[in-house]
């Protein structure tokens, strides 16, 4: 098999398995808690920037099941599969690992690629294994990571706000929005400043930013 070719059975089988627990999803909280066909379209629509799962992108996709947890639905592990860590220091790990993954710095935001890294950063097999202070330096670690291309992110999505802004301009609460997040990402340090201003500014073109802010507030 050629290069190309497994790249292409790799792509084919992520949609399949996506799709798979999108359903199963859909299911799930159709039944638990009442999300109906035309909800569920609209996540479709809003989430994952495409009406249909056939032709979705593989982030829109990932951004739509992300979406479709936050709201619930659980991803029950196939046996031999890592079972995932459940408490708010893991699912900070977690939500930085899919960010990242989302800034195009994570190629594989897998429960096993994730395992490899915590293996590498907190020296144990398991995220379940890791100590709090462990914990802690996975999560700066990981901030830290974010922040070598944070503020680049930041500027190109600035600049492409900036272009839409003149083909349709801002009202004044988008306005007040958009040089919130510029103002954000040059007049302060750190990583939370810069997180707003990127989340600010993907919202500000429609595009879905995740549940990193809201994983990150949780408490221990």
């Amino acid at each position: 098999m050629t290069a190309a070719n497994a790249t292409t059975t790799s792509a084919a089988s992520r949609r399949a398995t996506l799709i798979k627990l999108i359903h199963a999803a859909k299911r799930e909280l159709g039944q638990q808690h009442g999300l109906d066909d035309v909800a569920y379209r609209q996540i479709l629509v809003s989430v994952g920037q495409d009406s249909s799962l056939k032709t979705m992108a593989i982030p829109g996709m990932v951004a739509v099941l992300e979406h479709l947890k936050a709201r619930g639905f659980v991803v029950r592990p196939k046996a031999g599969d890592r079972r995932q860590a459940i408490n708010p220091g893991a699912s900070k790990v977690r939500a930085l690992w899919l960010f990242l993954h989302q800034l195009g710095e994570v190629r594989d935001p897998s429960e096993k690629a994730l395992a490899a890294y915590v293996k590498r950063i907190a020296k144990v097999d398991d995220l379940h294994w890791a100590s709090g202070r462990a914990t802690d330096t996975l999560i700066e670690t990981l901030k830290k990571w974010a922040m070598r291309v944070l503020p680049g992110a930041i500027k190109a999505l600035a600049d492409e706000v900036l272009v839409r802004h003149r083909v349709q301009p801002f009202g004044a609460l988008q306005l007040a929005v958009f040089l919130r997040a510029a103002n954000a990402s040059v007049n302060y340090e750190g990583f939370d400043h810069h997180l707003w201003a990127w989340q600010d500014l993907m919202e500000l073109l429609g595009r879905p930013v995740g549940g990193v802010a809201q994983a990150l507030e949780a408490k221990r």
